[in-house]
């Protein structure tokens, strides 16, 4: 399969441009004439004719830096936070609330250093290694980056998670800074702290609350509501662990209880998907294979081993478990200098292997791509270097192993194929807590904010319900005809980068509407990663090139009917004036934030169950005028486009 290294940067540029409302200026007229030039490439990056959305949080792959899931998170400039809008005259905040990903964290367990611990011993005893001084090495960074994580704990928040989270709960504090002074001077309004239960995501929030309470004088900080099952104690005693709203891909629980009712079913019927989908299963055993990939899972190991011992290993003569002494059976294998009765993570699974380069290289790309995530604990007795090995053509390389590594969770945990919706609905109970806790705000409840911390597992499906830009297109229901970067826009970088987080602003009017006599509709708008950005295409914004959207409308919009469409309450959607005129957008950074939507409301159709047609799943902010069309397609092909080498 052909892979093209794309670069989206101006791209990027001309969408943010038109959706930011901005007026087709000199430079994005030269930027579509420089780049004519490239147009016959074009076909390589359509999908289905459609452009593949521009990720909405800042990547490192522009870079050449391919970190996948593992991304750090890229805090919003002072550009996009200016660019908010302001919600129409008359409208004042009553309600935040937000899904938020853990922040940047070490290894989840001991388990890749684990398994190349156990693959160089081997190789020292076969005479494995290149050389003496590649063997020092490659163990001394093992060695040192498992010190690391036995100091900070196995799966914890790093220095830049906390440093993450510190900054959104800042931003959050200042972004509704009016609705949190009201809140602290009535004396009787409160704030929900929730956590999957799991100790990162609790630790995440509880980096937040720190940012938010120093941001905001600590005028909130003893204003919380009492959780029902408290996720710790100290600062963790705040949160309520709501793993059926926040961890509802497994049966178990992150304190080790079972779901009952409903979530049970939910989470059983979600693993039972997984488990037993031979196209899911046929088309990720399809990329594991894919020549590229295996040349480039050798080339990676070559730096380090000889050709010999890799033949064996290639040839089944070698496979090593995690376990003390390597084999299928073997007692459990813990960090050196761990303590499992506190960090039970550094104990790894026994049931991981190595049995193949893949394997062996895939855990090496996962020691490389964590490392980002810890630089605050690279440092002294515990220094590593794994980004050595991702040099020169290794470095390109990085990227299909990115595509290796996104590629199961699109299918598992995303969009996946086409004619099923089961790696995406699990979400569904997260979408109705999010109307809920609005609906008990409006309804007279003293919660003025909900802030929820989570997981990659909770914002992936989660994002692929909402239509989320990057998570709106199905691979072909097909094991050979597979998601790629070439015809498919998702990518872990984007879509779920560290710290990864949806947050919802509603706002209200005091008084009746003359219309209806009945009270106003409440309006919401969205940040995705910090960044505004309009609900899905189904929805009708209050204005067109608004943000703003009637609370009725997006319950009607994002929840799909009985035949899976998305529907719109069209003209009622829209926002008018006592006198029956219709209100303008407005913002309050200089910038018109609008017209993802721009009052087309076509309906989605369901995700197709048969044939090979990729699926759309209806973008957030998908529709765009013919200019910036051919300009962000003119643009894309006119970016770099470096071919992938022929490899032998």
């Amino acid at each position: 399969m052909a892979f093209v290294e794309i670069r989206y940067n101006e791209a990027m540029r001309i969408l943010q441009s038109h959706r930011a409302g901005m007026p087709e200026t000199a430079g994005v007229r030269k930027a579509v004439v420089a780049s004519i030039a490239g147009a016959a490439a074009l076909t390589t990056l359509m999908v289905g004719g459609v452009i593949a959305p521009a990720p909405q949080a800042q990547a490192l792959s522009s870079e050449g830096l391919y970190y996948s899931s593992k991304q750090p998170y890229v805090a919003p400039s002072a550009d996009t936070v200016g660019a908010y809008s302001a919600a129409p005259a008359g409208y004042e905040p009553i309600y935040t609330e937000t899904m938020a990903r853990h922040g940047s964290r070490g290894l989840s367990s001991y388990k890749y250093d684990a398994l190349l611990k156990k693959m160089a011993e081997a190789a020292a005893k076969d005479g494995g290694f290149k050389s003496d001084a590649i063997r020092d090495e490659f163990v001394k960074n093992l060695d040192a980056i498992t010190a690391a994580n036995v100091e900070n704990g196995y799966g914890m928040l790093t220095g830049q998670g906390a440093d993450q989270h510190q900054g959104i709960g800042a931003r959050a504090y200042e972004r509704n800074k009016t609705l949190f002074d009201a809140a602290a001077k009535s004396g009787d309004e409160t704030i929900a702290y929730q956590s999957s239960g799991e100790a990162r995501a609790t630790e995440s929030g509880e980096n937040f609350a720190r940012g938010f309470n120093q941001a905001s004088d600590n005028e909130l900080a003893d204003s919380v509501v009492t959780p029902k099952d408290p996720a710790g104690t100290g600062e963790a005693a705040k949160f309520d662990k709501t793993p059926n709203t926040l961890y509802f891909h497994k049966s178990e629980n992150p304190d080790g209880t079972t779901k009952t009712g409903d979530a049970l079913k939910i989470a059983q019927d979600y693993e039972n998907f997984i488990d037993g989908d031979e196209t899911i299963a046929g088309a990720e055993k399809t990329i594991k294979k894919d020549k590229q990939l295996v040349t480039a899972s050798h080339d990676l190991l070559g730096q380090i081993f000889t050709e010999d011992f890799l033949a064996k290993l290639a040839n089944g003569d070698y496979t090593w478990y995690n376990t003390a002494d390597g084999t299928e059976n073997g007692a459990a294998n813990c960090a050196p200098g761990a303590d499992p009765a506190k960090d039970a993570d550094a104990c790894g699974e026994a049931d991981k292997k190595i049995g193949s380069e893949y394997d062996a290289a895939m855990d090496l790309y996962n020691l490389y791509i964590i490392a980002a995530d810890m630089k605050n604990e690279n440092t002294g007795a515990h220094t590593f270097d794994f980004d050595q090995y991702f040099k020169g053509d290794q470095a390109k390389d990085a990227e299909l192993f990115a595509w290796a590594l996104d590629a199961e969770d699109f299918y598992e945990k995303g969009p996946s194929r086409a004619g099923q919706d089961e790696t995406y609905t699990i979400a569904q109970p997260l979408l109705d807590d999010f109307f809920n806790t609005i609906d008990a705000r409006v309804a007279g409840g003293k919660t003025v904010a909900t802030f929820r911390f989570a997981h990659a597992e909770t914002i992936m499906p989660f994002a692929a319900l909402l239509g989320l830009p990057g998570s709106t297109q199905q691979a072909p229901n097909s094991t050979t005809d597979v998601y790629t970067y070439a015809n498919n826009g998702w990518r872990g970088e984007s879509v779920t980068p560290m710290a990864a987080n949806v947050q919802w602003d509603v706002v209200a009017k005091p008084g009746n509407d003359p219309a209806t006599g009945r009270a106003y509709t409440p309006l919401v708008r969205m940040l995705y990663n910090e960044t505004e950005i309009g609900f899905r295409a189904e929805c009708t914004p209050i204005a067109e090139g608004s943000h703003w959207y009637k609370l009725t409308e997006l319950k009607t919009c994002l929840n799909a009917d009985e035949n899976g469409k998305h529907n719109t309450l069209g003209a009622a959607a829209r926002l008018t004036d006592d006198n029956g005129g219709q209100q303008p957008g407005q913002n309050n950074g200089g910038q018109q934030n609008g017209g993802q939507n721009d009052g087309q409301h076509q309906q989605a159709a369901k995700p197709q169950t048969q044939g090979k047609k990729p699926a759309n799943l209806s973008a957030t902010g998908a529709a765009t005028d013919w200019f910036v069309m051919m300009a962000t397609m003119l643009a894309l092909a006119g970016v770099s486009l470096t071919l992938w080498r022929v490899r032998r």
